[in-house]
């Protein structure tokens, strides 16, 4: 699901989300601690953490930057802040996410992200659980055509 919204509106309803787990009245993008999580891919909390807890975190792409498909364990919500994210989900749907743009990711859903900027991504992600990635592995096909489980 995805939602065109001002950049500004959009930041709101996420902080207030957050706002019973924060701990800090501001947080400043420049006084953040970035984390790399897979190659081109960091991330910096708002507030709580995420391995264990309710957070809030901001998500930084290199330009070109492609995550492999995966899932996580909770759902988690987003918004775009600058630069063209795509998520790409399993069979090759892909939605593209601009500046503003708001969306929701189910649990255990099958995606990947791309980062087609010049100048990498920047997106804002709150959870109310942990944040966990689970590397996704198609189902295998059986010898005769159907997939494992499909019979």
């Amino acid at each position: 699901m995805s939602i065109r919204l001002p950049a500004c509106a959009a930041l709101a309803a996420l902080t207030f989300l957050g706002a019973a787990a924060a701990a800090q009245d501001r947080v400043v993008p420049a006084s953040l601690q970035w984390k790399e999580i897979v190659p081109g891919a960091h991330f910096a909390a708002a507030y709580g953490d995420w391995e264990k807890e309710a957070h809030g975190k901001f998500v930084r792409f290199v330009k070109g930057v492609h995550v492999p498909l995966h899932r996580h364990t909770n759902d988690y919500h987003g918004v775009a802040i600058s630069g063209r994210l795509v998520n790409v989900f399993e069979g090759g749907r892909k939605v593209e996410l601009a500046p503003g743009d708001y969306f929701h990711m189910a649990a255990m859903r099958a995606h990947a992200h791309e980062c087609l900027s010049e100048e990498g991504c920047l997106f804002y992600t709150h959870g109310d659980k942990l944040w966990d990635f689970v590397p996704y592995e198609a189902p295998a096909a059986a010898s005769d055509g159907t997939e494992r489980g499909q019979r």
